[in-house]
């Protein structure tokens, strides 16, 4: 007997492979799934596109179970190339996995899952879902080098009910392993470590010029006082921190961005440890786990995907959302997500919205 109908999301690769593969074998009646997220081929990448829709549909029929696919290419220009062009246009620093995840895999995903009759829908997600209760908490994967948590702090909680993560208690050795042994068709694919819809060298350039139909213009890179150091293509090349790609010449050791003020044109650097965190501001707040945190309460965060976790106090002022550092930190970039943990658990996750520094 079935244990439900689950929406597999598959994008072409071993992870969403292997995700189909457990769930298989774990009694489940699956449904393969991949959203064709570019309109022109020639725009995508190895998965998310035609190619990966051909390679899952290919695993589909080496486990036996139905395969789908929906075209959500004009959504996912909207919902996330448009709002990841944005933001850097607007001199803040994108998470666009985070959005494909709340508006597209999250989202409309289910709207799919419940046309369909399906009872879940699962993904290839390294993180977990933790059952307390009668609740449902998002979990971090048991992989450290491939937790993807941190993506996920952005979805309705209530979600949870109806996702599963095959991929949680694994690490990605195993996944290829299980691969293998199953003759998967995506056994050997490489890993795409790039956005999606930045492959084969595209760049900020590229992007801006397919898509808004110009490029990022060149302009000033000064320090605190507005002495120029250098130039720079484009401020939308930049975020807080970064050291990378500056051109700074000799002397200028230990120099980051600090911000990036699009009304000017400029990049304004720092020394790396000048300005230490007070706090940051957050929007879009999302409770993960109602009743189990409360504000004042020292918790983990992280403000940037593999940041090391460190100690915080989450604060409300006038209606605002704010994390206080306990640890010295330096530099937050405006746009990434503020996510909050507590053992394994994740607690809320928040954009980070205005950054305050000590002084």
């Amino acid at each position: 007997m079935s244990k439900g109908r689950v929406m597999v999301a598959m994008s072409g690769g071993v992870d969403s492979s292997v995700a189909a593969l457990m769930l298989t074998r774990a009694g489940y009646e699956c449904i393969g799934m991949t959203a064709i997220l570019f309109g022109d081929a020639s725009a995508a990448g190895p998965c998310c596109g035609t190619e990966g829709a051909n390679s899952a549909e290919c695993v589909c029929n080496k486990l036996g179970i139905e395969f789908r696919h929906i075209d959500l290419s004009e959504l996912f220009e909207q919902q996330v190339i448009g709002r990841f062009l944005g933001e850097y246009d607007s001199g803040r620093t994108p998470n666009p996995c985070s959005d494909c995840n709340r508006f597209i895999k999250f989202d409309t995903f289910f709207r799919y899952a419940d046309e369909w009759g399906c009872d879940y829908v699962a993904t290839g997600h390294y993180a977990r879902i933790i059952e307390d209760g009668n609740t449902r908490l998002l979990g971090t994967g048991i992989d450290n080098n491939k937790d993807q948590s941190y993506f996920l702090a952005c979805i309705p909680p209530d979600r949870l009910r109806r996702v599963l993560f095959p991929l949680g208690g694994i690490d990605k050795p195993e996944v290829r392993r299980l691969a293998r042994e199953a003759l998967l068709p995506t056994a050997h694919r490489t890993e795409s470590q790039d956005v999606c819809f930045m492959h084969n060298g595209a760049g900020i350039d590229e992007l801006m010029s397919w898509h808004l139909g110009r490029v990022p213009e060149p302009g000033e890179v000064v320090d605190e006082e507005g002495r120029v150091l250098s130039t720079h293509k484009g401020y939308q090349r930049y975020t807080v921190g970064q050291r990378r790609g500056m051109r700074l010449g000799g002397g200028t050791e230990g120099l980051v961005v600090h911000r990036v003020e699009p009304e000017t044109n400029r990049v304004v650097v720092a020394m790396k440890d000048a300005h230490p965190l007070d706090y940051v501001g957050l929007r879009e707040f999302v409770d993960m786990a109602p009743g189990r945190w409360q504000p004042g309460e020292d918790i983990q965060v992280r403000m940037r995907y593999r940041q090391p976790l460190f100690r915080a106090r989450v604060l409300t002022h006038e209606g605002q959302i704010r994390v206080y550092p306990l640890e010295r930190q330096y530099g937050a970039a405006l746009g990434q997500w503020c996510v909050g943990y507590a053992g394994d658990v994740v607690l809320f996750g928040g954009i980070i919205d205005g950054v305050s520094y000590e002084t």
